[in-house]
């Protein structure tokens, strides 16, 4: 049963059909910006998701890159997170997982990828996140105050929930992994650009910009609409600036291994894998979709995510085979159990299910494929 704060479908539909009023109702703030066209301010924390190699270089540890990185990519999925948490878990509990070099997060992947980073000791928080909070633990239905405001939900549990599991200590020892030469990264889109951004949170936590970097979290995960966008302060200069960043499965399903990484092709490392976690079906089992503009919409927006993953994994593949990188993916299987209800968000007994279906594939070792 859901709980009593969780909305019902009729709720759903009911906000989807006020969303053009609240297009034209909402106040648009007033923010000041960077100038796109001048020198990034943030430019030692954070670069274009287009970034050129020099400006690759100036965040990437490069002994690392010379010995072989162990690489992983956290996709995008929202519940479907748990899927990742459950097969961290379960490859703590087999033995053979590294120490990561690199790891990178994707919208809930960005809220997955600290403690991922952080290794095993961190497992018991991965499991906690994602099989004893539910909805109300993440967001709230605005109701008729969606008329005036920018998404359906507010997020300010999940910006408390945040905030509880990275406390100081958890960002000093990001802090000291980055000191180390290992690398963590989210990603989020800059709503007023509308580019993406990969942020260096390993050297925003060694800085002490701890609000922005939980920020960072809360937005990389902001789904249009759904979610409200998460404006972004920070000071630079002198001058105070304000961003507003939403959701980064808007620009990519995942960031693995950049080939800016690699200078020069010919001195490739020699070891070192890529491993990507997608939290999400890549060959669904056929289903009837009810003929509703929530049930189309969601199925269109699937459809067109799990594309762009398959894509985003083909060149990943290669960019790991011409790096003499090993390769590995592992994403949720069709026959998973658990029927997705886009009427019912973070149902406890739904992502405890993906949970336990990332740790039993872990724990068997039927979970990856090349």
């Amino acid at each position: 049963m859901p709980h009593p704060n969780t909305p019902n479908r009729r709720h759903i539909l009911a906000g989807l059909a006020a969303l053009p009023l609240a297009a034209c109702a909402a106040p648009i703030a007033k923010l000041s910006a960077p100038d796109p066209s001048g020198p990034d301010p943030l430019a030692k924390f954070r670069l274009p998701a287009r970034a050129t190699t020099a400006q690759w270089q100036t965040h990437l540890h490069a002994p690392s890159l010379a010995r072989g990185p162990n690489v992983l990519a956290l996709s995008g999925g929202g519940e479907d997170g748990a899927f990742s948490a459950g097969a961290l878990n379960g490859w703590t509990g087999r033995g053979t997982r590294p120490a990561f070099d690199m790891v990178t997060g994707v919208s809930t992947g960005a809220l997955i990828a600290p403690f991922a980073f952080l290794g095993s000791d961190y497992d018991a928080t991965l499991r906690e996140i994602f099989t004893e909070h539910d909805a109300a633990d993440i967001m709230r239905f605005r109701g008729l105050q969606i008329l005036a405001s920018d998404a359906l939900y507010d997020t300010s549990p999940l910006a408390n929930l945040i905030k509880a599991y990275t406390p100081p200590q958890v960002m000093q020892a990001i802090a000291r992994r980055h000191d180390a030469g290992a690398r963590l990264f989210a990603v989020t889109a800059n709503l007023e650009t509308s580019r993406g951004v990969v942020w260096n949170m390993g050297a925003l936590a060694k800085a002490g910009l701890y609000d922005l970097f939980r920020g960072i979290m809360r937005a990389s995960s902001a789904l249009p609409g759904l979610f409200p966008p998460v404006t972004l302060q920070f000071d630079a200069g002198g001058e105070t600036f304000r961003e507003t960043h939403i959701d980064g499965g808007v620009q990519m399903q995942f960031l693995a291994m950049p080939q800016a990484a690699f200078t020069a092709p010919r001195r490739a490392a020699n070891g070192g894998h890529i491993y990507v976690l997608i939290n999400n079906t890549l060959t669904p089992e056929p289903s009837a979709v009810a003929h509703t503009p929530l049930a189309i919409s969601q199925q269109a927006l699937t459809t067109m995510i799990r594309s762009s993953a398959a894509i985003s994994l083909r060149s990943t593949r290669l960019l790991a085979r011409e790096n003499n990188l090993g390769f590995s993916f592992a994403s949720v299987a069709p026959e998973v159990g658990a029927t997705f209800d886009p009427a019912e968000r973070f149902a406890s007994d739904y992502m405890r299910r993906l949970y336990n279906h990332g740790l039993d594939r872990m724990t068997q070792g039927t979970l990856w494929g090349s």
